[in-house]
């Protein structure tokens, strides 16, 4: 397990690695994607459930060619294959019912990180940081509550919002990971 957060240089490195020179139109389209789905948060939501429901799909195709190549012959080998497709399908024939339960999967994730938040404040007692970790703590909570609220009409608008904003500040990391880069090689 990891003690600390890798430093700036190890980052920069590894997304240069991973994206190399197409960093400059990934980031782009993180924001465009992001502002857009700002405008309309609605149809945000239903990309990302389409989204999720394909990765899903695929999971199930690819986890029934894993059972057949292994002969697999007992039930409980076909039921992952079987619960990924019907989810994924359930999640295209009933979008509002795969974002509301996206919605859930946010509340839960907030929560989650609050505790982490907090149990690391109190682990960071003597560093300066402690304090953004309790605000940090906080303002996952207050989100939570507002899913939690909110569930399920909330989820169509605020899955959208919260999934566009993260893709904006995605590519905003891009751009200054690329900018740090780029000011290396000088």
């Amino acid at each position: 397990m990891i003690d600390q957060m890798p430093d700036l240089p190890t980052i920069v490195e590894t997304e240069r690695k991973m994206f190399g020179k197409y960093v400059l139109p990934i980031a782009i389209i993180l924001i465009i994607i992001g502002i857009l789905g700002l405008l309309s948060p609605v149809i945000l939501s239903a990309a990302t459930d389409g989204v999720l429901a394909a990765v899903l799909i695929l999971a199930g195709f690819t986890w029934f060619i894993h059972s057949y190549q292994m002969h697999q012959h007992q039930l409980a080998d076909w039921l992952k294959p079987v619960l990924l497709f019907a989810t994924g399908g359930v999640m295209i024939a009933l979008p509002n019912a795969g974002i509301a339960a996206i919605g859930l999967m946010f509340i839960l994730y907030f929560v989650m990180d609050a505790y982490r938040n907090v149990t690391q404040s109190n682990a960071h007692a003597s560093h300066h940081g402690r304090g953004w970790f309790i605000f940090s703590g906080v303002i996952d909570i207050a989100i939570a509550i507002l899913f939690f609220v909110t569930w399920p009409q909330g989820s169509l608008i605020l899955v959208g919002i919260f999934v566009g904003v993260n893709l904006i500040f995605d590519g905003i990391i891009l751009l200054m990971l690329r900018n740090a880069v780029a000011g290396d090689n000088k």
